[in-house]
């Protein structure tokens, strides 16, 4: 008994002893997909544009600019990306690694977009001024809306996107992409965890659209830093770099 009670202990920092695996979920939305971007729960088109308090972690849709796409897309093709990761993982027993849970499901898991098409666009920086031009002549202070005087906030621009026909979400090579889907990950040491993806990743036309378009079912974004420099009176648009984990936190809670 003494030794079981051990053993129990010693494996508690993955899963609870017993026969019966515990049950976590994971959230795949607005995960980083790799090669493919994050996630586009959303479905946001290229252009979209934040505002990222990185100081509370909380995101406020603006408005959609008009980007200068870079043209030249290759054919359509089925793009697999493996290996991901900033997923959200709740249910996980107390007392459990969290983050070697949440690396050991991403590890297993991929994303598959069908006959894929890649939209990248340029002079982002052009884009921005603009918009802030558009603000001042309707009357808005840019100062306001874009806080560049404030150190913590931050512009999100979506700038490029992959459509797809469809998208698949696949976890130990099981189909994952319903909701309810439920698939038995190991994450070492002989313990395993019944994980259920929790929320759709499915991203496809609704059967009988009749749009031409095919859906943004990942996207890549790039981040800024609006503030002004000494002696030039215009806003300035750094682009720097976040925690990818931060951002999609940010844009899970997005309302």
């Amino acid at each position: 008994m003494f030794m079981y009670l051990r053993y129990c202990v010693f494996f508690v920092a993955l899963a609870a002893c017993g026969p019966t695996a515990e049950r976590v979920t994971a959230n795949f939305q607005y995960s980083n997909a790799g090669s493919l971007g994050t996630q586009n729960a959303g479905l946001f088109e290229p252009g979209s544009l934040f505002l990222w308090n990185t100081q509370t972690n909380e995101l406020s849709f603006l408005d959609v600019l008009d980007l200068t796409p870079v043209g030249g897309s290759p054919a359509p093709a089925n793009i697999t990306s493996s290996n991901v990761s900033a997923i959200e993982i709740s249910g996980v027993p107390v007392g459990s690694n969290n983050d070697l849970v949440r690396a050991r499901v991403g590890a297993q898991a991929a994303f598959t977009a069908k006959s894929a098409l890649r939209e990248d666009y340029k002079n982002l920086v052009t884009a921005l001024a603009n918009y802030v031009g558009e603000m001042v002549a309707e009357g808005t202070d840019p100062d306001l809306a874009l806080r560049p005087r404030d150190p913590g906030f931050r512009l999100v621009l979506v700038r490029s996107v992959i459509r797809a026909e469809d998208s698949e979400l696949r976890i130990g090579g099981t189909d994952a992409t319903d909701p309810n889907s439920v698939v038995a990950v190991d994450v070492g040491s002989g313990v395993s965890f019944n994980v259920r993806a929790g929320s759709s990743t499915s991203c496809s036309n609704p059967q009988g659209s009749a749009s031409g378009t095919l859906p943004a079912c990942f996207f890549n974004v790039a981040i800024f830093d609006p503030q002004y420099v000494e002696g030039n009176p215009r806003m300035q648009f750094n682009r720097v770099v976040e925690p990818a984990d931060n951002l999609a936190d940010a844009l899970r809670s997005l309302r």
